[in-house]
Parts: structure tokens; C-alpha cells; sequence
């Protein structure tokens, strides 16, 4: 699509802090786009690498962050003060969109009634960490959340997303469009297809221990503020290895661990089925699996801690 004086304006943000690695090769991508009326904000929570010195080289508008509460939702927030379009697209560092993905977005605001766009997602698989979470995420259906696209004025009047979350900051927005979409009686988001998002997963143990890190220490926070049974039941058969960990930790520093292993064999017993099934059927990442749990759960229990001997939120 060429882009003309009529082209709906695009306000691309991207929240940061030390991705001076992850932020070229999305911004490459944007760079590549068929669409071309949009603009690139980042909004840095204080890095300490060249993430500005990249922003800049391809163009971006660099925004230090402020507020209280420095998080991705306080950024997006912000980002949303400074855009310029009256359509928002928010991204990950850790993502690429094929050059047709602003384009395939736009189109789909073809009423007034539609006030977000859905993405496809593909997950890329190019370290043997990051192949292996692929693996354990294809085993569960890849369906689109939190839309990529939406109207400024529509986030606006939802108040944007909750600065205060660091787990779960994504899902505060979509709470706020479900609940607007009950009362209206209508579906405000629709789904575009041909927008592809190319997904990074955690390179490495040292990504994947901020990552659990950061989810044991803020997922309490937002189970609090929003969690409800269904909820939690998906979390923790999402994530029941990890849990058990955090879990077996905290009580073993009290001295009670003894008791504890006795409770959680069942979860152990299943992650071994698991890992003994994807065996039986020729799957070699199924030891992969386990050991990931493992790890996973050590470092979830880390970050749980932090939480509650720190109270620490917002960013990895």
C-alpha cells in the first residue's frame, strides 16, 4: 500500500530497557513496511546500553520513561501521551513482523465500531532454549490476546493499561475491552490475518532467569488485583513445575520440606510422564522440557521471594 495525504497515521511503541540486541532487528522489520505513514516511539526505563543510540539510527522518537511505577505498562502508557496517529500499534523488543504487517492492520479499521486488531503469531526457534519453550507452548493452541492494533482514543477512554502489574500488565487492557464489549453488545476487536508477529522466546538461562525472575516476583501482585478461580486454575496448570518449586523453596527454608515433597510427588510424577511420553514418541525435547521446569521453577522461586522480602515490581 502506498502511502498518501488520506493514510491513517501510525503510532508504533516500544517499550525498553537494555535492548540494544533485540530492538534492531524489529526495527529493521518496521523499517521494511509496505505501509508507510507511522511513526516509532520507544520508551526507555533507564538503559544502560546503546538501546537510545539504535532507536535513533533508524529514525524512532526516544522518550525516557517517568511515573511512579516504571513498568512496559507505564511505557505504553506514555508512549500513547506522545503518539501522533490516531491508531497505536505496541510491540515487544523481542518480536518481527513481516513488511505487510501495518498494512494488513489499517485495513482492518474499516468501521467504526472495530476498536482493535488482533496478530497471527509464529514463534521462532533459534537456540536450543528457545526451541524447547516453542515446543512446550505448540503443545497448547497459539490464540491472539491483547490486540497489537487499537484506536488512541479508544485506550484513552479505557484508562490504558494498569502501570501498577509487571506480570500480567498485558491483560489488564484486554480485561477493560472484554468488559467494554459485554456492555456494548458487540465485538470491538477483529483479527488480521495477514500481520504476522515473529516471536523471540528466551534465548538463553540468563534471558530465562529474568523472565521467571520477573514473573515470581509481580505474578502475586496481579492474582491479587485480578485474579479469579478460573484463573488461577490456568495458571497453575500452565505453569504447575514451576509453582511447585517456589513452593518447596519457601517451605524448606521453614522446615517443613519433608511434608511438602510428599504433596508435591504428584506434580513431579507428571512432569516426568510428560517427559517420558514425548520420549516414547521419538520427541528428544522432552528431556529438554524437564530440565526447563526445573530451572524455570528455581527461578520463579527466586523472583517469588524477592517479592516477598523486596516487594519489587514492575521490570525484569
Amino acid at each position: 500500500m502506498k502511502s498518501s495525504s488520506k493514510a491513517r497515521m501510525v503510532s508504533v511503541i516500544i517499550p525498553t530497557r537494555n535492548e540494544e540486541d533485540a530492538i534492531e532487528k524489529l526495527l529493521k522489520s518496521l523499517k521494511a513496511q509496505t505501509y508507510k505513514n507511522f511513526e516509532i516511539l520507544v520508551i526507555d526505563g533507564g538503559s544502560t546500553d546503546n538501546t537510545e543510540g539504535v532507536a535513533k539510527k533508524y529514525g524512532a522518537r526516544f522518550i525516557r520513561e517517568t511515573g511512579k511505577y516504571k513498568s512496559p505498562a507505564n511505557a505504553r502508557n506514555l508512549g500513547v501521551k506522545g503518539a501522533k496517529g490516531d491508531i497505536i500499534a505496541v510491540f515487544d523488543c523481542d518480536s518481527e513482523v513481516n513488511d505487510k504487517f501495518i498494512e494488513e492492520g489499517v485495513k482492518q479499521f474499516s468501521s467504526d465500531k472495530v476498536m482493535g486488531i488482533t496478530s497471527s503469531y509464529i514463534l521462532a526457534e533459534d537456540t536450543w532454549v528457545e526451541k524447547t519453550l516453542a515446543s512446550k507452548l505448540k503443545t497448547h493452541a497459539l490464540k491472539p490476546g491483547t490486540p497489537v492494533f487499537t484506536r488512541r482514543g479508544f485506550v484513552n477512554s479505557l484508562g490504558g493499561w494498569d502501570a501498577t502489574l509487571g506480570y500480567g500488565e498485558d491483560r489488564s487492557l484486554l480485561r477493560k475491552i472484554m468488559e467494554y464489549d459485554e456492555k456494548s453488545k458487540h465485538q470491538s476487536i477483529k483479527h488480521a490475518k495477514g500481520a504476522v508477529i515473529k516471536t523471540h522466546l528466551p534465548h538463553t538461562l540468563i534471558e530465562l532467569f529474568g523472565q521467571q525472575r520477573w514473573y515470581g516476583r509481580t505474578i502475586l501482585h496481579y492474582l491479587k488485583k485480578y485474579g479469579d478461580i478460573k484463573e488461577y486454575l490456568t495458571l497453575l496448570k500452565a505453569f504447575y513445575v514451576v509453582v511447585l518449586f517456589a513452593v518447596i523453596m519457601a517451605v524448606f527454608q521453614a522446615g517443613y520440606w519433608l511434608p511438602m515433597m510428599v504433596v508435591s510427588a504428584p506434580f513431579i510424577l507428571m512432569s516426568l510422564y510428560r517427559t517420558i511420553n514425548a520420549l516414547a514418541h521419538g520427541k528428544i525435547w522432552g528431556l529438554g522440557i524437564f530440565f526447563l521446569d526445573i530451572i524455570m521453577g528455581i527461578f520463579f522461586a527466586y523472583g517469588l521471594s524477592e517479592y516477598f522480602f523486596r516487594s519489587e515490581r514492575g521490570r525484569e
